[in-house]
Parts: C-alpha cells; structure tokens; sequence
C-alpha cells in the first residue's frame, strides 16, 4: 500500500511543516501543493479511483485548490473556504456509501459533535464578526463549520457502518477529528487572536489528518476488493 507517492507526499509534508515553523515561505509554497499533489497520486495509481474511492479522489483535489488559494492573497480566504466546503462534502459522500446503524451511541455521538462545534463557533464568532465584512464571514464560516462537523460525524459514525473494518474507522475517525482541530485553530489564528506557531499546529494537523483520511479508506477499499464488493 506504501508505494513511492505516499513516501514523496510525506516528505513535503515534513519539508511544509519545518517551512511554517522557521517562516521559509518560498519552501512553504512548493512543499504544501506538493503533498496533496503526491495524496492524490498515491490513491490514483492503487485503486484509479475506482468505487468510492473517486469520492476521497476528488475531495484531495478540491484541498489541492483550497491550499493554492489560501496561499494567495487574503482577499480570496472566501474562495479557499468555499473550496475547502466541496472538500467536506465529497468526504461525506464518501463515507455515507452504506448507512450506518440508528441507536442510542449513534444518538449519542451526533450530539456530542453538534455540542462541541457549536461551542467552538460560539468561541470565534466575535472575532470573525470584527473582521473586514464580518457578518457575511461568518454566515460563510457558520455553513462551513455545519459541514465540517457532519464530515467529523460520518467518519465517526462508520463505527457502525457495514463493511468497515475497526483499523479502518480508527483511522478516518481520527483524520477528521485532526481536520477540525486544523480548521478550528486556522480560524481561531485568523481572527481571534495570534497564536505562537499557530500555523505550524494548522498545518501539522491538517497533513496528519488527510493521511489518516486516506489511509484508512485505502484500507477499506482493499477490504471491498477481498470480499468481492
């Protein structure tokens, strides 16, 4: 599963996460890029997409645009945003291939998200609302975070998901946990206040969190081919 993509990806990711914490910006702009480049190469040449995995194929591609365009000028955060949105959309696409199971832990997981984004959107709204057209950023921010944490709740919720192995779930469960913990602390950085390597933590988070995604439905998808899916 291992194969030379995934070892390029993970070095442009060392390469992206040493750029952020010594402020090596021309590094940072190649090195960030890359890693997805190299994501999407790594499931593109074991599985051509095939299945769901086109769903993960097409959610590393619309990271790749919302990388590129929250590297530009601040004036396109919006469209980042926007792309990072499609991102938790295919990712929820992909995960919600096969229902999952309703009982009372699936009852119980769907409330703890919406209890614990909710606080958080409450912790950077007034920062987002002082910011340059704050009401609109965060109408933008609210559909945004509404997305993200339902992404968060199909990743946790393939616990019960038919099909999905426990490697498999630990896996994606924890990648999208590190993606809200990523997004979260991007926004908290951007407009509440600056924290001490702030966009170290961000960007640490958000790689280890897309490797774990992936990883974990690769691991999935070799599954369906045993079994003949």
């Amino acid at each position: 599963m291992f194969i030379w993509p995934f070892f390029l990806a993970a070095g442009f990711a060392l390469l992206d996460w040493a750029s952020t914490w010594k402020g090596w910006k021309k590094r940072l702009y190649i090195a960030k890029p890359a890693t997805l480049v190299f994501l999407i190469l790594w499931t593109l040449l074991l599985t051509r997409w095939q299945g769901d995995m086109l769903w993960y194929g097409i959610a590393l591609v619309f990271s790749l645009t919302g990388d590129i365009l929250l590297m530009l000028n601040p004036r396109f955060f919006l469209y980042g945003l926007g792309a990072f949105l499609l991102t938790h959309v295919f990712y929820l696409v992909a995960f919600n291939q096969t229902p999952a199971e309703v009982n009372v832990g699936v009852m119980l997981i769907a409330v703890l998200v919406g209890i614990v984004a909710a606080r958080v959107l409450r912790v950077l709204r007034p920062g987002i609302l002082k910011a340059p057209k704050g009401r609109r950023m965060l109408i933008a921010t609210t559909f945004y975070a509404g997305a993200l944490a339902l992404m968060v709740l199909s990743a946790l919720l393939t616990f019960f998901r038919p099909g999905w192995t426990l490697p498999a779930s630990i896996l994606v469960s924890l990648g999208a946990l590190l993606f809200f913990v990523s997004d979260s602390t991007l926004t908290y950085d951007r407009f509440v206040r600056k924290l001490n390597h702030g966009q170290s933590l961000v960007h640490f988070t958000y790689h280890l969190g897309q490797f774990l995604i992936i990883s974990g439905a690769l691991i999935h998808f070799s599954g369906l081919l045993i079994s003949g899916v």
